[in-house]
């Protein structure tokens, strides 16, 4: 079983591999459900790509939250009056109350530690608008950084239980053998979701 740790180079060498990727799947399916194009949240944006989408799919402002900012110099690359680079830890971001027609929370959601994951994904729901758009992953209890410290992984009926306050667009549990963005072989279990506030 391969650790987080064993084949982490860092964030910034994360950003680096990710910088000309494509936007997510599961993001750009989520678009199509989002009613308003007002504010939408990047949590957990690493290399941008996923902001860089968001901006140029019209939202009026984007917020971009991130723990270290890995991606400074394509954030400067980004219209100031239309997009925020926000850096700050999961655990200690501000969530504005019912702000957001958009959350994007692709590969981020796992690594808020488990004590304070059900506080911030609490905050995190607050921040949505009414009929707004919640979509990431969760990371089930078969992947093979299940025993990371400082990350949370969910079994299948804990991850639904977490969304049973949404409505439901799209769940699918996937595990498959894969590998990380820097190639190392890896053991994913993943509960992919898009949902909408109530």
């Amino acid at each position: 079983m391969a650790k987080f740790a064993e084949n982490f180079e860092g964030w910034y060498k994360y950003a680096e591999r990710a910088r000309d990727r494509p936007p997510r799947p599961l993001l750009v399916d989520a678009l199509a459900h989002v009613k308003n194009r007002n504010r939408a949240l990047d949590f957990g944006s690493g290399a941008l790509t996923d902001s860089r989408f968001l901006v140029d799919e019209g939202f009026a402002h984007t917020i971009a939250l991130d723990g270290e900012p890995i991606a400074d110099a394509v954030a400067k690359t980004l219209p100031a009056d239309r997009f925020t680079y926000s850096i700050s830890s999961f655990e200690n971001y501000a969530f504005p109350a019912s702000a957001f027609d958009l959350i994007n929370a692709q590969y981020a959601l796992p690594f808020i530690r488990q004590t304070a994951f059900g506080r911030v994904f609490a905050d995190l729901a607050a921040s949505l608008q009414h009929n707004g758009i919640l979509t990431g992953q969760l990371f089930g209890d078969r992947d093979d950084w299940v025993g990371t410290d400082e990350m949370t992984f969910h079994t299948v009926d804990e991850a639904r239980s977490l969304l049973r306050g949404f409505d439901n667009i799209m769940f699918c549990e996937e595990e498959r053998d894969g590998q990380t963005l820097n190639g190392a072989p890896k053991h994913w279990h993943l509960f992919n979701f898009i949902v909408r506030k109530r």
